[in-house]
């Protein structure tokens, strides 16, 4: 039987999608979140991450960074879908750098591990769950933000992007380009860490898309 692989976003973990997960299972859609690897991988590790859960049909999900492993993960003949949640939508030849915003001057070595920011009322949390999120918060690697992705362009692709997202957010770069190019996504009426802020909307979003692929 096939299932939704969820991908979680930079500083996050497999945690980042248990209320969606509770969400999916009352829509009687499998699913299982992973964790990708700290360290120093490469963006070769962290789709090896994903596809050791992979299965014939599958669905892999992306938040956020997440989305940049999920597209990359989908040149598996396994994946029958791609979702992004708020994801950079990366394409052939471009990095996660390419699509994060305006570059600086100067790039951090690779071996370099990105801080977590911690979340709060900006980022649209009461104070309980900002503090659970922020206890659980860890470094990003930055070298698999410097490798270069190869995308299938034949696997099906749903996309929603959250209104709430802050513009320097990467993102808002790709809805932008997709309001240029005419091409369909969905809104979230959320923040950007729409999983942990508006499950049930996320979860009915991913039951939609993965629905597409059973009929």
């Amino acid at each position: 039987m096939s299932k939704c692989v969820l991908v979680h976003g930079a500083f996050r973990g497999s945690w980042a999608w248990s209320r969606v997960i509770t969400e999916l299972v009352e829509r009687r859609v499998d699913a299982v979140a992973i964790d990708l690897r700290g360290g120093e991988p490469s963006m070769s590790d962290w789709v090896d991450d994903v596809l050791r859960v992979v299965g014939p049909g599958d669905v892999i999900v992306g938040h956020s960074m997440g989305g940049v492993v999920a597209r990359a993960a989908a040149r598996s003949p396994h994946v029958s879908r791609v979702v992004l949640i708020d994801a950079p939508v990366i394409e052939s030849g471009q990095r996660a750098i390419d699509v994060s915003g305006p570059a600086p001057a100067t790039l951090p070595p690779r071996t370099t591990s990105i801080p977590a920011t911690p979340v709060g009322a900006a980022n649209g949390f009461d104070a309980s769950l900002a503090s659970w999120v922020n206890a659980r918060l860890s470094p990003t690697p930055f070298g698999p933000s410097l490798d270069v992705v190869e995308v299938d362009d034949q696997i099906p692709l749903s996309v929603a992007f959250c209104s709430l997202t802050p513009e320097f957010f990467p993102s808002v770069a790709s809805r932008r380009r997709f309001d240029a190019e005419g091409r369909g996504y969905e809104t979230i009426e959320c923040h950007h860490d729409a999983p942990l802020l508006a499950p049930a909307a996320v979860a009915d979003f991913i039951a939609r898309a993965a629905s597409q692929d059973r009929t």
